[in-house]
């Protein structure tokens, strides 16, 4: 009997391993989340302290994420997870026997969530890179919904569950649950998922870590709809952040309730949720993607009104379930989109650049919130990230996302050139110190230049994608249809691998150029290694 679409990723026995890990450690991530920000409540009733927790379990990822992207595609996936589950397992468990001895003040909690995040900065880009190589492409989208849907449910029972653990056994314990979800992560990593090695590209040896962080940024800003995704990212998470820094001061403050209110409130996020994922593939067949970011935004904005206006827990829950929805309309469909755009040797580190924005706009927008909520109280903080959410929403329009992205895994074909290498050249090409130019003449009719030189501006993304950290297109002021494109690489290993990661796109972009190319033999190839710099 074949699965629901909604469903449809559990077939593959990789997923299904990675959607339990997902869910547990969510279930321990929101018992976390509840009793820190519950217990800083109580320490102090400052929005800007209580805004501090977001903050301080946010900054981390935000450092920590290119470097960690870089690290999760050069290394070995599976052993790296291991390690970084096994780091947040410590700290966990250290804030738990310091909470249940009575030894945890503000600046302490502080701390020790910020250490627990540096675990996730590393942790979460070899996380997310994960999920594409345990279904096939057409699976993709749907397995990022039902990933989010079980984290989501973790949210939805989390906070609840979280809200109980504090009323009744206090905070220490509801960090020792989370202590133990990373062992159980740990273990369903260790020994029951395998993911493929890293593979060196062309021949060359693994990238270092420089030079990976490098090419990541470098081809996140050559992408556009990566590039364009992280704008509205930013856009969106910053205003969103609101509700995640100040839901337990409107709860204790506002609604005059306790910390099993709050925990139920956010187990209401994760209902939206839920109801907003499996909603989802229908949702897809018949609104494009940019449609429903925009509309992630307006929903999200629009959800914060009624507990606003009306402060009361009825008006704050169907508020919260509203919420949830569009936080899985917003969340999901930006992160599959920058997962669609990014090319398989470069996928961590173009996630953890997402991540990075991600925890960026939530870990400062939480700050920005909070000082607000110093001066305009915590309703009237609110109301201005509804109307800033809905605002933003109608201004991301301008940065629109395609319908279909091409898919970048796609291999080149034929442009992979055959370099005879003289003897004398062969000992400069294993020094890193060479950075090599490649030089490629053009012959272009004079009537031909403005159509060849738009064609242009496409393969140079291609060359910035692949790993060029120059590009220039020049022209010859004696015979101008004599055209001279250049490009710089760092070196002879960083030249091979950019050959190896040519892929359909750039070859589609290199061949609409050719097109202008006049001549019986193709453009003219020269590789160039530098002597002196």
């Amino acid at each position: 009997m074949p699965l629901p679409a909604a469903l449809t990723p559990f077939a593959f026995r990789a997923f299904a391993w990675l959607w339990l890990a997902n869910f547990v450690s969510g279930i321990g991530r929101w018992l976390q989340d509840t009793a820190a920000a519950w217990m800083m409540t109580e320490m102090s009733g400052s929005p800007l302290m209580v805004s501090l927790v977001q903050a301080a379990a946010q900054a981390p990822v935000v450092l920590l994420a290119v470097p960690a992207g870089a690290l999760a595609d050069i290394v070995d996936r599976r052993h790296y997870l291991v390690l970084t589950n096994s780091w947040m397992l410590a700290v966990s468990a250290v804030l738990a026997v310091l909470a249940i001895l009575g030894l945890v003040g503000p600046w302490t909690l502080l701390a020790l969530t910020a250490l627990l995040a540096c675990g996730a900065g590393m942790n979460n880009p070899a996380w997310s890179a994960a999920v594409p190589l345990t279904v096939p492409r057409a699976e993709l989208s749907q397995a990022l919904v039902m990933n989010s849907i079980g984290f989501n449910l973790a949210r939805a029972a989390g906070p609840a569950l979280g809200g109980v653990v504090v009323v009744a056994a206090g905070a220490g314990i509801a960090f020792a649950a989370n202590a133990a979800s990373f062992a159980v992560v740990a273990v369903i990593v260790g020994l029951l998922i395998s993911l493929p090695c890293v593979a060196s590209l062309g021949g060359a040896p693994p990238e270092r870590v420089a030079g990976a962080m490098r090419a990541g940024l470098s081809y996140a800003a050559a992408e556009p709809v990566v590039r364009r995704t992280l704008v509205r990212s930013a856009e969106y998470y910053g205003f969103a952040s609101a509700i995640w820094a100040l839901l337990p001061l409107y709860v204790s403050q506002t609604l005059g309730l306790g910390a099993s209110a709050y925990g139920v409130l956010l187990g209401l996020i994760g209902v939206g949720a839920m109801l907003g994922g499996l909603a989802m593939p229908h949702l897809r067949a018949r609104v494009p993607r940019d449609a429903l970011i925009t509309s992630a935004g307006l929903v999200t904005g629009l959800a914060l009104l009624p507990p606003v206006l009306l402060p009361a827990f009825w008006s704050a829950a169907a508020g919260m379930v509203l919420y949830g929805v569009g936080w899985i309309l917003g969340a999901s469909n930006l992160q599959t989109t920058v997962q669609l755009a990014s090319a398989p040797w470069v996928r961590a580190r173009t996630l953890s650049i997402y991540q990075a924005v991600f925890n960026g706009g939530m870990g400062l927008g939480a700050v920005g919130w909070g000082w607000l909520g110093e001066h305009a109280g915590v309703p009237g903080t609110l109301l201005a990230s509804a109307l800033g959410s809905v605002v933003a929403a109608v201004l991301g329009r301008m940065s629109s996302l395609p319908a279909e992205v091409p898919d970048p895994s796609l291999p080149a074909l034929g442009l992979h050139p055959n370099l005879a290498i003289s003897d004398a050249i062969s000992p400069l090409l294993e020094q890193a110190a060479h950075p090599v130019l490649v030089s490629i003449t053009w012959r272009i009719a004079l009537e031909d230049a403005g159509a060849f030189r738009a064609a242009m501006d496409e393969v140079a993304l291609a060359r910035r994608r692949d790993g060029a950290t120059r590009w220039l297109l020049s022209r010859d002021i004696e015979q101008p249809e004599y055209w001279v494109e250049a490009f710089r690489l760092p070196d002879w290993h960083e030249t091979l691998r950019a050959v190896a990661r040519m892929n359909l796109v750039d070859a589609e972009a290199i061949a609409a150029a050719r097109k202008f190319h006049r001549g019986e033999r193709p453009p003219e190839l020269r590789v160039l290694i530098a002597e002196r710099t």
